[in-house]
C-alpha cells in the first residue's frame, strides 16, 4: 500500500491516491507555483506590508513633488505602484466576494414570498430533494467495503479504474507506469483479507 501520483479523477482533477489497508483517499495535487504565489501575494501579511510601503512611498513621493524634486518623486512612485496594485487587487477580491454573498441573500429574501404559491413550493421541494450534481467529496477515506464493483479498462497506455462513490461513478485515470501502479494498488486492496462483520454467538 502506498501513494500513486499522476492520477486524474473524473469528475475532479489531478490527484494523488493514497492507499491503506482500510481503503484509499484522493489527495488533491498541490497547486502550481503561480497559485502559491497568488496565495502569498494576496495574503493578510503581504497586504499589510504592501499597504504600509504604498502609503510611506506614496507620501514621500508627494512630498518630493511639492519640493520640485520630480525625479525622486517618480522613483518613489514606481516603488509604491506595485504595492498599491496588490492592495487594490485584494480590495477588489473582497468586494466581489461580499457582493456575491449579498446578492445571494437578497435573492433568498425576495424569493421567499413566492413559497406561498403551491406550484413554487413543489418546484422548490423537488429542487431541494434532487440528487447532487456538484463536486464529490473525494478527499475522504473511501472504505474498501464500498469499492465493489470496480472496473478496470485499458486503452493503449492509459488505465482507467472506475469505482462508485456515494452512488456516483468516479473514474481514475493514469498512464504508463502510474497506470500499472494504479491497477496494482486497487487489485491488492480488493484481494486483501477483510475484517469479519456481524455479531458472534
Amino acid at each position: 500500500m502506498g501513494d500513486v501520483t499522476g492520477v486524474r479523477a473524473r469528475p475532479g482533477g489531478p490527484v494523488t491516491l493514497r492507499f491503506t489497508d482500510a481503503g484509499f483517499r484522493a489527495v488533491p495535487r498541490p497547486q502550481g507555483a503561480w497559485g502559491r504565489f497568488l496565495d502569498v501575494a494576496l495574503g493578510d501579511a503581504a497586504c499589510a506590508v504592501s499597504l504600509a510601503v504604498a502609503v510611506v512611498a506614496g507620501g514621500f513621493a508627494a512630498h518630493q513633488a511639492e519640493n520640485d524634486q520630480f525625479e525622486i518623486a517618480a522613483m518613489l512612485g514606481l516603488v509604491a505602484a506595485p504595492f498599491a496594485l496588490v492592495v487594490l487587487t485584494r480590495v477588489v477580491v473582497e468586494v466581489v466576494g461580499h457582493a456575491v454573498l449579498l446578492v445571494m441573500f437578497l435573492g433568498a429574501v425576495l424569493f421567499s414570498p413566492l413559497l406561498l404559491f403551491p406550484g413554487v413550493r413543489r418546484r422548490a421541494r423537488r429542487w431541494w430533494k434532487k440528487e447532487p450534481t456538484g463536486p464529490l467529496n473525494l478527499d475522504r477515506l473511501i472504505p474498501v467495503c464500498d469499492l465493489e464493483p470496480v472496473s478496470v479498462d485499458r486503452t493503449g497506455r492509459r488505465v482507467t479504474v472506475t469505482v462508485l462513490v456515494d452512488g456516483r461513478p468516479v473514474a481514475y485515470e493514469a498512464r504508463d507506469g502510474a497506470g500499472e501502479r494504479l491497477e496494482g494498488e486497487f487489485r491488492a486492496l480488493l484481494s486483501a483479507p477483510r475484517p469479519a462483520t456481524g455479531v458472534g454467538p
